[in-house]
C-alpha cells in the first residue's frame, strides 16, 4: 500500500516536471517569436497587411509599398500599389499641370478593388471614358481605403487630399458604411466647432499599467493565453445573429424589407457627406455622392462563395428588393444641396446580376466595375470645372437645356 502511494507520487512529480519543462520551453519560443515579430507584447501596434493604424483617420493604407493580392477565383495575383499619399496608384504630379481635370474617389474596399487589376476598375475606366469625351487630360485617382466609411473619408480628404487640388469629388457610398461609420466613432476626436478633426486608432495607445503588477505579468505563455481566448470569443460572438448594429452579422441589416431601428446611426453616417460638401465649398470643387449597391440587392446568386453570405448574416440566396436605403440617402442628399447619382437602377435590372460581383468578395467584378463607370460618365453632368472656370460654367453637352446646380 505504501509503496503503490509512493509511486504514485513519483509519477505524478514526473509529470509535474515535466509539464513545468513544457512551459520553459513554450515560454522560451514566444520569447524568441516575439522578439522577431512583436505578435504577443505589441501585438495591438504591430500592423499586418495593405493597412496600418492611423493617428488621423482609425487606419490607411501604407504608402509607398506595392503588393501582389490573391485573387481567390483566378487564384492568380493581383499587383497592387499604394502610392506616397496612401492611394492606389501611380505618384500625382504635384503640382497639378495646367489643364488637367483631376476627379478624386473616395470609398471603401468597394473603391479600392484589391482583387481586380488596377486597369479593370472604375476608376481607370472613368479615367479612359472622360477623356474620351474631353480635349483636355483627365486624371482619377482612386483614393479608396478597405474599411472606410465618409467619416473617414472626410478625414482623409481634410488632411491629406485636398492638396491634390481635385475638380471633382466623387463619394462612393458602400452600404457597409452604416456599421463602419458606427464601429469608429467612438474614437473620434472633435474640434472648437464640435466637427471631427481626428480619429486615432485605440491601438496606439500605449497600455497604462498599475503600480501592483504579479509575477504572471512577466511572462508571456499566460498573455499569448489569454490573446488565444479572446480571439476564440470574439469569433463565437461575430457568429452571433441579432439585430444590434454593434454585431458583424448584423452589418447589412438595415437593407432588409423588414429593417432594425437604426435611424440614429444612419443619420450619423450620412452626415459626414455634409461634412464634405462644407469642406469644399467655395473651392471650385464639384462634389458628388453614389451609391454602390450590395451583391444581395442585385441577385439572390450573387457572391456566394466562401461562406461570405454566413459570416455577414446574408441568408444563403436572399435578395434584399427594398429600394429604402437608396431613397434615405437620395432624400438626405437633395435636403442638403449635395447631388447624388444612383446607378442601382441600372445594376437591378441586368438579367445576370451576379456576374456583376466577385463570388468570393462583397466587390465589384470587372464587369460591374465596367458598368458602374459607364452608368457614371453617362449620368454626371458634364460641368466639370477646368482651371480658371467656375463650376457650372461647363453646358451638359448631352442635356444642353438642364440648368447646373447653384449652391
Amino acid at each position: 500500500m505504501i509503496q503503490s502511494l509512493a509511486n504514485w507520487i513519483k509519477h505524478l512529480c514526473y509529470a509535474v516536471l515535466f509539464l513545468l519543462l513544457l512551459a520553459c520551453l513554450l515560454e522560451i519560443g514566444l520569447r524568441v517569436h516575439d522578439s522577431a515579430t512583436g505578435q504577443v507584447t505589441r501585438q495591438e501596434l504591430y500592423d499586418r497587411g495593405l493597412t496600418c493604424k492611423s493617428w488621423l483617420a482609425h487606419h490607411e493604407l501604407k504608402p509607398s509599398r506595392a503588393y501582389l493580392v490573391r485573387h481567390n477565383e483566378t487564384n492568380r495575383k493581383v499587383r497592387v500599389t499604394v502610392n506616397s499619399f496612401g492611394f492606389r496608384g501611380q505618384e500625382p504630379i504635384l503640382p497639378k499641370p495646367p489643364g488637367t481635370l483631376r476627379i478624386l474617389c473616395l470609398g471603401d474596399d468597394s473603391t479600392f478593388a484589391a482583387h481586380v487589376a488596377e486597369s479593370e476598375t472604375f476608376c481607370a475606366r472613368l479615367q479612359e471614358m472622360v477623356a474620351q469625351e474631353r480635349s483636355t487630360s483627365v486624371e482619377v485617382f482612386n483614393a479608396g481605403v478597405p474599411d472606410y466609411c465618409p467619416l473617414l473619408s472626410y478625414l482623409q480628404l481634410r488632411h491629406r487630399l485636398l492638396g491634390l487640388a481635385p475638380d471633382v469629388i466623387l463619394l462612393n457610398f458602400d452600404m457597409s458604411d452604416i456599421s463602419d461609420d458606427h464601429a469608429v466613432r467612438w474614437f473620434v476626436v472633435s474640434d472648437a466647432s464640435g466637427n471631427p478633426a481626428n480619429c486615432p486608432h485605440p491601438g496606439l495607445e500605449m497600455p497604462r499599467q498599475g503600480n501592483r503588477r504579479s509575477v504572471l505579468d512577466a511572462l508571456l505563455l499566460p498573455q499569448w493565453g489569454r490573446q488565444r481566448l479572446n480571439a476564440f470569443l470574439a469569433d463565437q460572438t461575430s457568429r452571433v445573429a441579432s439585430t444590434s448594429i454593434d454585431f458583424p452579422r448584423s452589418k447589412y441589416l438595415w437593407l432588409a424589407d423588414a429593417p432594425p431601428d437604426w435611424e440614429d446611426a444612419i443619420e450619423q453616417a450620412f452626415s459626414s457627406l455634409e461634412l464634405i460638401r462644407d469642406l469644399v465649398e467655395g473651392q471650385r470643387i464639384q462634389f458628388f455622392v453614389t451609391a454602390i449597391p450590395a451583391p444581395w440587392q442585385i441577385s439572390a446568386a450573387a457572391t456566394t462563395g466562401g461562406g461570405i453570405r454566413e459570416r455577414l448574416g446574408i441568408p444563403a440566396d436572399g435578395l434584399y428588393r427594398s429600394r429604402r436605403p437608396f431613397e434615405m440617402l437620395s432624400d438626405y442628399c437633395r435636403q442638403r444641396d449635395i447631388e447624388f447619382i444612383d446607378v442601382s437602377p441600372e445594376f437591378q435590372s441586368q438579367s445576370s446580376g451576379q456576374r456583376l460581383y466577385l463570388k468570393y468578395a462583397a466587390e465589384f467584378s470587372p464587369e460591374g466595375h465596367e458598368l458602374y463607370a459607364r452608368e457614371l460618365v453617362r449620368k454626371l453632368p458634364l460641368r466639370w470645372a477646368l482651371p480658371g472656370e467656375t463650376p457650372g460654367d461647363y453646358a451638359d453637352q448631352r442635356n444642353g437645356d438642364r440648368e447646373p446646380r447653384r449652391r
